[in-house]
């Protein structure tokens, strides 16, 4: 293979990776007493409030990433949403929105030049969008 073609192939290789990274975000706001952390397996998610609960934190999460089904991004973005409520000592998650959201666009173009004049080139653009969830960390009291 020649050098041109190797360098070629190599910056197709990095536009492809380039466009493949993922990105998730989580955030709490503590409004009630934090807990002791615990596993993030034992969070139980809530779409009505249950009978008795206390109040812990606000919390949100979201995924975005090229290669991934919006059923995998979903249950991603719940996973990050029960570790943020697992960090403040959460069992329970009363959700309140969940969906879609824009992230952006995102591109790269590379290129290489030939004899006589004439370039070689790869472009890839693409528009993100991800899943994101949102609701009440609680303390679900079981009596």
């Amino acid at each position: 293979m020649g050098e041109i073609a190797m360098r070629f192939v190599v910056a197709a290789v990095v536009v492809l990776v380039l466009g493949a990274c993922a990105i998730t975000h989580e955030t709490s706001v503590v409004v009630g007493r934090v807990r002791p952390p615990i596993a993030s397996d034992q969070v139980k998610l809530y779409t009505t409030p249950p009978a008795k609960y206390e109040d812990i934190a606000i919390i949100s999460a979201n995924a975005a990433h090229d290669f991934m089904g919006k059923q995998e991004l979903m249950s991603l973005s719940i996973e990050k949403l029960k570790a943020e409520a697992a960090k403040v000592g959460a069992n329970g998650i009363i959700l309140d929105a969940v969906g879609d959201y824009h992230v952006g666009s995102a591109g790269t173009i590379v290129s290489y030049p030939l004899a006589k004049g004439r370039t070689l080139g790869i472009a890839n653009s693409n528009g993100r969008s991800g899943k994101q969830a949102s609701g009440k960390a609680v303390y679900v009291i079981h009596e």
